[in-house]
């Protein structure tokens, strides 16, 4: 699993700000929001010399990867900073569906002391060196944080079943499927290109990352690691997805608050500076607030070890407030702007769109408040209501 990472107080290192400089010199000269919407209007996934270069020369991919994998033995801390530059220019592609999505799962499921020549060997590898794409397909979430897995598997492993929107699902070569099986929901592996798989683009909100409906028929699949151990894995790996999702909601709103400052800077209305009306200063600054403390939710969680009960319930805190937060701070940005932010031409709404996707992309903000509600009454049956 990832390396472990939580150290007495935390504090960025020469090492983190050195990531952090690298990553956004790379994305503002290759993938700027300009190329974000260059690719979007032109129908195309992503830029695939650069995510080449990203792995390469870089080593994107493969930074949280353990060393055995071919990876750096990054931590997810790392793994975050990228994510949030990424976020910064609503980077689409296959990057975060593989490393952020499909990644946690065969990671989850890996067993070191298990067969050699399992999932996580065969595949990880791979996506180091930037030679295989994936994702993760999951139907919905319900209100425990259990996957909504109507797609089936027989005793032989052959899938039945769709999963309406799958985030590069008609593009990656590797597809990871919450299935749910005897035992209850676990991971199963599918191939592109398998017999029975039909995968049919879809036109969503967010059009800076493609997605798909995928259709199982028969599918031959394999197994994840054991399918007893299958919700724990699932559970596991969605904690840690949901980490770098809002950090890419970070960068989202960040990028989203400075354009709206910078606008409020310059634009000129009744003879005065719109940043000089009391209640855009009022709105810029809930929206400072806003990303400030969504930044410290992400990265506090990110912070902390893996696959503890701890990391579990901040995950499920940073998903439920960047969620809203994200999708408050686009419709603000829009709103500030005035008449110019809500054209076509403006990158205003291109953030709210992406707001809107990444809110539902692993359960909704309520969904994560309605899973917090065990583990806080627990803590105030055992240690009762502070004073």
């Amino acid at each position: 699993m990832y390396a472990e990472q939580r150290e007495p107080e935390f504090g960025w290192t020469d090492e983190h700000r050195g990531l952090r400089e690298t990553v956004r010199r790379v994305l503002a000269d290759r993938a700027p929001v300009a190329r974000a919407r260059e690719l979007a209007e032109a129908g195309e996934r992503h830029d695939p010399a650069l995510w080449s270069e990203l792995a390469e020369q870089v080593g994107l991919q493969g930074l949280a990867l353990p060393e055995r994998y071919g990876g750096f033995g990054g931590t997810l801390l790392d793994l975050a900073i990228v994510v949030e530059e990424m976020g910064r220019v609503l980077h689409g592609g296959p990057f975060l569906p593989t490393v952020g999505l499909a990644a946690p799962v065969l990671l989850a499921a890996d067993d070191p002391a298990g067969d050699d020549e399992n999932a996580a060997t065969e595949y990880l590898p791979r996506i180091a060196e930037g030679s295989l794409t994936a994702t993760f397909a999951v139907e919905s979430w319900d209100a425990a944080g259990e996957p909504v897995a109507s797609t089936t598997a027989d005793p032989a492993g052959r899938l039945t079943g769709t999963v309406p929107v799958v985030v590069d699902g008609a593009d990656a070569d590797l597809l990871v499927v919450a299935v749910q099986g005897p035992a209850g929901p676990a991971p199963y592996l599918v191939e592109a290109g398998a017999t029975g798989l039909t995968r049919t683009p879809l036109e969503t909100l967010d059009l800076t990352r493609r997605a798909a409906r995928i259709t199982f028929d028969g599918t031959p699949a394999r197994a994840l690691g054991d399918p007893a151990r299958g919700r724990a894995v699932l559970a596991r790996a969605r904690a840690v997805s949901s980490v770098l999702v809002s950090a890419e909601q970070v960068g989202g709103m960040t990028a989203a608050t400075e354009l709206t400052a910078e606008y409020a800077r310059t634009r000129t209305q009744f003879g005065r500076l719109i940043g000089s009306f009391q209640g855009v200063k009022h709105r810029l600054a809930d929206m400072a607030v806003r990303q400030e403390m969504a930044h410290s939710a992400a990265y506090f969680a990110a912070w902390q070890e893996p696959g503890t009960p701890e990391f579990a319930e901040v995950a499920a805190i940073a998903r439920s407030y960047c969620g809203d937060a994200f999708l408050q701070t686009g419709l603000d940005a829009i709103q500030l702007h005035g008449g110019i932010g809500f054209t076509w031409e403006h990158d205003a709404h291109l953030y709210l769109r992406r707001a809107r996707a990444d809110r539902a992309l692993l359960g909704s903000p309520q969904q994560a408040r309605a899973e917090l509600v065990p583990a806080l009454l627990s803590r105030v049956t055992t240690e009762g209501i502070p004073a």
